[in-house]
C-alpha cells in the first residue's frame, strides 16, 4: 500500500506545489514510483510547474462524467518515468477526487497529496518560511493536523536564505523545528529559479535529502549556510550586502 502524504500550509505563497513537486521528483529519482495528486483545479499549477504543462489529455472532470477511466487522466512526467501526476482539472468534488485517489494508489509507493485526497493521509508535511508570520501560521497547521489524528506531522522549511542565518537574522531550521515541536523533514534553500521551472544543483541536492528523510533512509537536511563559510563565502556575504 502507498504512503500517502499531505503537503500543507495555511498560509499562501509557502511553496508547498514547489515542496510537493520537488520532493516527488526526488522520490522518483531514488526507484520510488510516486503519484503527486494536484488539488489546484482552475489551473493545475503542478503540471505546469514541473515542466508536464501541456501533456494532460483526459481531466478529472471527464472521469467523473463517465468519459474516461481515472488511469487515463494520470500524466506521466518527459524526463522521470517514475513520477506521476493526477491533476484535478475542472473537478471540484472533494469526494470523488479522494475516490479517484483510492482507485489508482495500489499502482504507487507514494502518494503525495497537494490540497487533495486529505482523508487518505495519515502523514503530514507543513511547508513554511524562515519567518515569524509564517512560523505562527505554521505552529497552527501543525497543531490542528496533529488534533486531526496523522500520526506524524513533519516540517519542511522552504526559501531558507544561508547568509540570514549566518548573520543570526533568522533561526537556524534545526532550532525552528525544536520551537514548533516537530520533526525537520527537510530544508529548502532560497532558488529564484523555481519559479521559471528549474533548480539550482543545491536545491536539487536537498530535495533529494528530504525525500531521503521522509522514505527513512537519510537523517541529514540540506545547509544552505554552509556556502557562505570560508574565504569564498566572505566575498558572497560581502556581495549580498551590496546587492
Amino acid at each position: 500500500m502507498a504512503q500517502k502524504i499531505l503537503f500543507a500550509s495555511l498560509k499562501g505563497g509557502t511553496g508547498v506545489t514547489t515542496c510537493a513537486v520537488g520532493t516527488g521528483l526526488a522520490l522518483a529519482s531514488a526507484g520510488e514510483r510516486v503519484l503527486l495528486v494536484d488539488g489546484d483545479f482552475v489551473c493545475a499549477s503542478a503540471l505546469w510547474l514541473s515542466g508536464a504543462g501541456g501533456l494532460q489529455v483526459y481531466s478529472l472532470a471527464e472521469a467523473q462524467r463517465g468519459a474516461c477511466r481515472v488511469k487515463q487522466v494520470l500524466v506521466n512526467h518527459p524526463r522521470s518515468p517514475n513520477f506521476f501526476i493526477l491533476p484535478t482539472l475542472g473537478c471540484e468534488d472533494e469526494d470523488y477526487r479522494t475516490a479517484a485517489v483510492s482507485e489508482v494508489e495500489q499502482l504507487f509507493d507514494y502518494v503525495i497529496c497537494d490540497g487533495a485526497a486529505r482523508p487518505l493521509c495519515n502523514r503530514a508535511a507543513v511547508v513554511c518560511e524562515p519567518y515569524t508570520p509564517s512560523l505562527k501560521s505554521a505552529e497552527v497547521c501543525i497543531n490542528r493536523l496533529n488534533d486531526e489524528g496523522y500520526k506524524e506531522v513533519g516540517l519542511i522549511i522552504n526559501k531558507v536564505n544561508g547568509g540570514l542565518i549566518y548573520d543570526a537574522k533568522i533561526m537556524p531550521p534545526s532550532d525552528i523545528a525544536k520551537t514548533l515541536r516537530s520533526p525537520l523533514f527537510g530544508v529548502i534553500p532560497e532558488d529564484l529559479s523555481m519559479p521559471l521551472g528549474c533548480m539550482r544543483p543545491g536545491s536539487v541536492k536537498a530535495f533529494k535529502m528530504t525525500a531521503a528523510r521522509i522514505a527513512g533512509r537519510g537523517k541529514k537536511s540540506y545547509s544552505p549556510a554552509r556556502t557562505y563559510m570560508g574565504v569564498s563565502g566572505y566575498i558572497k556575504r560581502k556581495m549580498r550586502t551590496k546587492i
